[in-house]
């Protein structure tokens, strides 16, 4: 048993992770460069036909799946 009382299978809580957001700046070229660059905004109407047909039909399922959990939920 260690000193400050815990476990020695218990790994010790470190705080690597306090911001997540962070970027080294020097490594930011190397970010972008291996990121493809900055986000770009996606033009919808430019997705070939199939693909907006299956993402609309996805979409639809998980709003369908949110409306009868809240029509079960009010049921019960």
């Amino acid at each position: 048993m260690s000193t400050n009382n815990i476990h020695e299978t218990q790994p010790e809580k470190e705080h690597l992770y306090i911001n997540d957001n962070y970027v080294d700046e020097n490594l930011r070229s190397i970010q972008s460069i291996e990121g493809g660059g900055p986000m770009k905004k996606i033009d919808l109407n430019s997705m070939p036909r199939t693909l907006k047909i299956f993402g609309y039909f996805v979409f639809s399922i998980l709003v369908l799946m949110g409306a009868v959990a809240v029509l079960i939920s009010f049921i019960r």
